[in-house]
């Protein structure tokens, strides 16, 4: 994707933007990594406004001072919205991001127009644990994160790099300070209060958040409906980029998702 990037003061935090397109807003809320790029949104910017705001920790936006709960974080992004002038967005969010989205409906239902979800962490499913990251190598982590290592082709240095293990340190802080634990006791709660008609996506062969977790989130949201894709695993945006242009069409064709 093609894209402007941006470094705006947001109540004093300096915060990466990165923006392509025109038209309706559509956010993008970013999950764990980002080493992957974002160059799945390219077919969204040629129907939206597309705007990627990195979390504190991540890119150039600031780590300092600590963001350390849903709430904050769910008030760092309309923040970020008010520095934009987006008052109202379709939002979507992908795993960590799928959380940081649905805490963000929740708490501020008049900001969402549309709600897409792409498998989202965060719901307690103890017949079917989501993968413990934190205690993989990073090889590890990319073999479950996708059914296409493809996409990590070219993003993980090949030699000595601290400047690039340095960025990955601090958006493991970041994601440190912000998740509540292996899952979010408080996310059925606040799921129940979204108003917005909401979309989840999930690969059928997902291993980081498996296919159990899609009903149950489907069960706690008011207004969801769910698909599912076959072959698909975690990364299922990155991996095929059609599931979420196809998922999101323009308000003018589409009242809904």
């Amino acid at each position: 994707m093609t894209h402007v990037v941006a470094v705006l003061g947001v109540k004093g935090r300096p915060t990466e933007v990165r923006e392509a397109g025109t038209g309706e807003p559509l956010v993008f809320l970013h999950g764990g990594g980002i080493v992957e790029g974002f160059g799945f949104l390219a077919g969204l910017a040629e129907r939206f406004r597309v705007v990627v705001p990195l979390l504190p920790g991540y890119g150039s936006t600031e780590l300092d001072p600590p963001v350390s709960s849903q709430r904050e974080v769910a008030e760092h992004t309309r923040d970020v919205l008010d520095a934009l002038g987006i008052e109202r967005t379709v939002l979507v969010g992908h795993s960590m991001g799928g959380w940081r989205a649905a805490h963000f409906a929740a708490r501020f239902p008049e900001r969402v127009s549309r709600l897409v979800l792409g498998a989202p962490w965060g719901m307690n499913v103890p017949e079917c644990p989501p993968a413990d990251l934190a205690s993989m190598t990073p090889a590890e982590r990319v073999a479950l994160m996708t059914t296409d290592p493809r996409i990590y082709e070219g993003r993980y240095p090949s030699g000595p790099d601290p400047e690039f293990w340095a960025a990955r340190e601090r958006e493991q802080v970041s994601r440190t300070r912000i998740m509540p634990g292996p899952y979010d006791p408080e996310l059925p709660e606040a799921a129940a209060r979204v108003t917005a008609p909401t979309l989840l996506l999930w690969g059928e062969e997902d291993r980081i958040a498996p296919l159990p977790h899609a009903a149950v989130w489907q069960k706690a949201l008011p207004h969801a409906t769910l698909r599912t894709f076959p072959g698909r695993g975690h990364q299922l945006f990155h991996e095929n980029p059609a599931i979420l242009q196809d998922a999101v069409p323009p308000t003018s064709e589409e009242a809904g998702p």
